[in-house]
């Protein structure tokens, strides 16, 4: 398990955005629920902690903080790039006025 800056970084992005979507289909799903969306945070958490602990001596400890940081602010920012029903404009999809 080497790997270069390079690579690292990917690994970053590509965990940024998987945190994204997962945190904009949550909203999407529950209408943007807040409990919903935290409990995807805490889940995410508890699921990483133990991985990135175990991993901890094999990779840089810059690269676990952003990653477990990012799994908290990426998955909210995801979260809240949906609007939700009660501030669309057009009334949501179907509507015939």
């Amino acid at each position: 398990m080497t790997f270069t800056l390079g690579m690292l970084l990917a690994r970053l992005v590509l965990g940024a955005f998987s945190s994204l979507g997962a945190g904009l289909v949550v909203a999407l799903i529950t209408n943007r629920n807040g409990l919903a969306i935290k409990s995807l945070v805490g889940v995410l958490l508890i699921l990483f902690i133990p991985v990135h602990y175990s991993l901890w001596e094999r990779f840089p400890t810059w690269y676990h903080v952003v990653f477990l940081v990012s799994l908290v602010v990426v998955t909210l920012l995801g979260a809240a790039l949906y609007p939700g029903r009660a501030s669309r404009k057009d009334g949501g999809v179907g509507n015939a006025a």
